[in-house]
Order: structure tokens, then C-alpha cells, then sequence
């Protein structure tokens, strides 16, 4: 069977030229890549902005040139792939479209970005077909580390490597106090900070692990065996990164020694453990040429056939961009505070001085004024937005409650009261300065819906876009100092029953 198969293989493949065949398809990529570029240009932005900012993923600057050193690896296989579209692929595609919508609504940029990538794997599996795309897969889903991800495994990695070091010194006889990420020995005190983690660690050993085992290895059992060893060696590594280093400060009795040098320890430390990886992976590597896969297609398909289905999946591709510009061309301009100006004995006094503000950046319509009542000041910040609108604010001025080097979180809770005949529910923020105590009341006010739960919101926020109709969020923050708890309380509650919200407010419900 197999040597009647070749001959109508070869014959075909020997007819036409391999650029002649991928000619149609490359047009379709290309112009692809562009209705990308153009439509999901924020989520490639930030994640360059992140590539740039962060250690943890300066990886991903190589992340292109390894995919195409992968590609080229395979250019034998490739000049003997003949692309045939697999219109079935853009099936898949209104929901991805509809994943998006939803990550974009409540502000996830990895899912995003994630969804992004899988919506172009799938755009090139309808263009290329299964076959040529499965011949192809481990390339073409190395793309996926373009995404900066991982950042939310920062609080277990911080566990796990304070637990295995105060363990190993405590099998070594050292004593040792640990409290949550702090850990005191003889020599001093060291904290696993999230850039100790590991993270960066990890994410560049998984990328060096795919890449590694996709060039060494045919057998999907050993590329999985390699990937998972990637996985798991830095973890337990940098475990023992941590312990080395407080083990060394022990011995010179010094902890700031050691803590100016700890991060050329760390890299110095990962390139060992990388290169004891590619002695691991090179003991049952096996490596032979890339196989051609059977079964391959004996003709390119037409290029009215690869244009059509370019159109068709780039025409899914964007429906969910163009809904969201279509939801925040309707918009309503921001309207104003739900909170009226205090009545009774509260009034506004410009006079006086404060240094607390919240860190808000390109925000609607927003209003910061101190009121006082005999004893009693308090400082109120109002943020209106429009909603549902694309990429908008509303949820971030949380991320900048405070200054960080003005005032320091001590803690952070909620508390329920009663307002207007309703019981509602809000943060209640502790922060502290050079001996001062201030209390921060936030929450997010949706239409009439009060939460204090910034998932909540931006669920009710992706909820607007699906109803229709103009709507407002406002993002309210009031704030006194004080050094009882209870006094402070009784003061804000005060104030928020003379700056009425309305009537008719009720806690939100999670809309699900």
C-alpha cells in the first residue's frame, strides 16, 4: 500500500513549486495579521508594555524569533504541506468572539490577550486546514507565550518557597520565626518578597522547556516528560535558592551581605539549574529528522476557496471588536454625582488642607471636596462614568486607593449599615501615617445597585452591554481621620446619610 501511495504523492507535490502552493495562503496571513494588528491593538500595547516593564517576561521578546526558528526547522515538512481551508474551524470562532467581549467587559487583559491568540490559531487553522495545521501544532502553539501570563501563581509560589525554606532550616537546626511572608533567623530578617517568587524563574524555564523539547523530541511522551520537569525543577530550585541564601547569611552573620547580591545569586542559580535541564533532556533525547506526517493533502486548494475563508473567519474575528465600538458609540455623556452636596450641619471647606487623594488617572467626570461639621472633616471623592463603554476606567481607581509613600494600608475589611430603609455593604480601608490613622468607606455605585466588590462591578458593567440603554457608574470613595474606630465610623455614617444617594438603592446582587 505504502509504495502505491508515493508515486501519487511525489507526482503531484513535484508539479508544483511549494511557494506557488502556500501563495494564497500567505496573502490570507498577511492580511490577517494586519485586521489583527488593527482591531486588537490595545491588548499587543500593553502586553509589549509588560514585556518592557517586567522581568518576569522580558522572554517574550524571543518568543517570534524562537517560533521562527521552528518554523524553519520544519521548512523540509512545510515545502511538502499543501494548504487546504477547514471551513468547520470558523465555527468556533462567534464564541471566542463572544469569551472576548465578556474578558474585555470585566477588564481581564490576560484572558483577553489569551483570546486574542486563540481566535488567530484558529483563524490560521481555518486557512491552512487540520492537516497542515497539526503538522505544525507545536510551532504554532508556542505563539501562546506571547501572553504575559502566570502573574496570579505570585501568592502560592510565595508559600510554598517561605514553607520549604523555614523546613530546611529547620531539619538543618537553625532557629528560625516565620509570619506569613517573614522569616527571622540569628543573622537577621529576610522577607520572601513576590519578586523572590520565583515567578520569573518558572515562566522562562516552561518557555525553555517547550522550545527545548519541540526541537529535541518527536515523541509527544517526552516532550511532556521534559515540559513537566521544566515545570516542577525551578519551583523546588528556587526553595533551595531561598534556604542557600539565608543559610549563607547565617554563616557570614550578616543578612544585608547577602540581600545586595541575592538576585546575581538567583541568576547565576537559574543558569545552572537550566543547564542541568539540557543534560536531563539530552540523556533521552533520541532526536531524528522531522517526520512528514501521512495522509498529506495531493493538491493546494484554489485561492478563491483560501480568500473566501479568510473573509468569512477575519468577518467572525471582528464581531466582537465591533459590537463594543458600536455599545461606546452609544454612551451617554458621564452624568453627574449621585451624591448631593450634605445637607444639614455639613459644609464644604475648601480651607482645609489634606494629603490623602486617591491616584486617579483619565477618569469621567470627578469631584474631590472636604465638608466639616463642628469637630468633624471628611474628604469625598466621586468618579461618574458612562457605561457600558470600551476599556473604560470605572474599576481601576481602586488600584490607586492611596499614595503608597504617603499613606500605608494597614487593613482592609468591610461593614454593613443601614441607609434609607436598605443595609449596604462597603470597604472599610485602615491606613496609617507617622502616627496618624485615617479611615477610607469605598464602594461602587451601578445605576441604583451599591457593591463593594470590584468583580461584582465590573460583572454589572458587562451585563450593561447586553441589555442596552445608557447607564452610570460612579466609583465613590469618603475618607476621616481618626484614632477610634468607632468615632470615625459614626462619621461617616453620618455624612453618607446627609449626602443622600437616592431613595431607591439597594446592594447589588452578583449578576449570575
Amino acid at each position: 500500500m505504502a509504495t502505491e501511495m508515493e508515486p501519487l504523492l511525489a507526482k503531484p507535490l513535484s508539479g508544483v513549486k511549494p511557494l506557488e502552493a502556500w501563495l494564497a495562503t500567505l496573502f490570507a496571513i498577511v492580511f490577517g495579521l494586519v485586521t489583527f494588528a488593527v482591531a486588537f491593538f490595545h491588548e499587543m500595547v500593553r502586553a509589549v508594555d509588560v514585556w518592557i516593564a517586567s522581568t518576569a517576561y522580558n522572554h517574550c521578546f524571543l518568543v517570534l524569533p524562537l517560533f521562527g526558528f521552528l518554523l524553519w526547522d520544519r521548512r523540509s515538512t512545510i515545502a511538502l504541506l499543501r494548504p487546504r481551508p477547514s471551513p468547520w474551524a470558523v465555527l468556533a470562532m462567534p464564541l471566542l468572539a463572544i469569551l472576548w467581549t465578556g474578558a474585555v467587559l470585566i477588564d481581564v487583559l490576560e484572558a483577553r490577550q489569551l483570546l486574542v491568540v486563540a481566535l488567530f490559531e484558529v483563524f490560521l487553522l481555518s486557512i491552512i486546514g487540520w492537516r497542515t495545521f497539526r503538522a505544525l501544532m507545536a510551532p504554532l502553539l508556542f505563539l501562546f507565550f506571547l501572553v504575559p501570563f502566570g502573574a496570579f501563581l505570585v501568592p502560592a509560589l510565595q508559600v510554598f518557597t517561605t514553607s520549604f525554606t523555614v523546613h530546611g532550616l529547620e531539619l538543618l537546626g537553625i532557629p528560625v520565626y516565620a509570619d506569613r511572608f517573614f522569616i527571622q533567623i540569628p543573622a537577621g530578617s529576610f522577607e520572601v518578597a513576590e519578586a523572590c517568587a520565583g515567578l520569573r524563574f518558572l515562566i522562562a524555564s516552561i518557555v525553555f522547556g517547550c522550545f527545548f523539547a519541540t526541537v529535541m523530541y518527536q515523541s509527544w511522551l517526552r516532550r511532556l516528560i521534559f515540559i513537566v520537569l521544566s515545570l516542577i525543577v525551578p519551583i523546588i530550585a528556587n526553595g533551595f535558592r531561598a534556604l542557600g541564601l539565608l543559610l549563607l547569611a547565617e554563616l557570614q552573620g550578616s543578612a544585608s551581605a547577602v540581600a545586595a547580591d541575592h538576585v546575581i545569586y538567583g541568576w547565576l542559580f537559574f543558569s545552572l539549574i537550566t543547564f542541568l535541564l539540557i543534560l536531563i533532556g539530552l540523556s533521552f533525547s533520541g532526536r531524528k529528522s522531522v517526520a512528514v506526517p501521512t495522509g498529506l493533502p495531493i493538491a493546494s486548494a484554489s485561492g478563491i476557496r483560501t480568500t473566501a475563508t479568510a473573509a468569512l473567519a477575519l468577518f467572525l474575528v471582528l464581531l466582537g471588536p465591533s459590537y463594543l465600538l458600536a455599545v461606546d458609540r452609544a454612551a451617554a455623556a458621564p452624568g453627574k454625582s449621585p451624591l448631593s452636596v450634605p445637607m444639614g450641619s455639613w459644609v464644604a471647606d475648601p480651607s482645609i488642607k489634606t494629603d490623602w487623594h486617591p491616584r486617579v488617572a483619565s477618569v469621567g467626570n470627578q469631584s474631590f471636596d472636604t465638608y466639616r461639621s463642628d469637630e468633624a472633616k471628611v474628604n469625598e471623592f466621586v468618579a461618574v462614568f458612562a457605561l457600558p463603554t470600551l476599556n473604560s476606567p470605572f474599576t481601576k481607581p481602586v488600584e490607586g486607593l492611596a499614595d503608597p509613600k504617603t499613606w500605608r494600608i494597614v487593613t482592609r475589611g468591610q461593614t454593613t449599615l443601614p441607609f434609607e430603609g436598605h443595609q449596604i455593604t462597603v470597604n472599610a480601608d485602615v491606613m496609617s501615617r507617622e502616627g496618624r490613622q485615617r479611615v477610607v468607606w469605598w464602594f461602587y455605585m451601578i445605576d441604583n445597585e451599591v457593591t463593594p466588590s470590584t468583580l461584582v462591578a465590573k460583572l454589572l458593567q458587562a451585563r450593561l452591554a447586553f441589555v442596552g440603554g445608557n447607564h452610570v457608574g460612579a466609583f465613590i470613595a469618603v475618607s476621616t481621620e481618626g484614632d477610634d474606630l468607632t468615632n470615625t465610623s459614626a462619621t461617616l455614617t453620618r455624612f453618607l446619610e446627609a449626602a443622600s444617594i437616592g431613595r431607591n438603592i439597594h446592594q447589588a446582587r452578583t449578576p449570575w
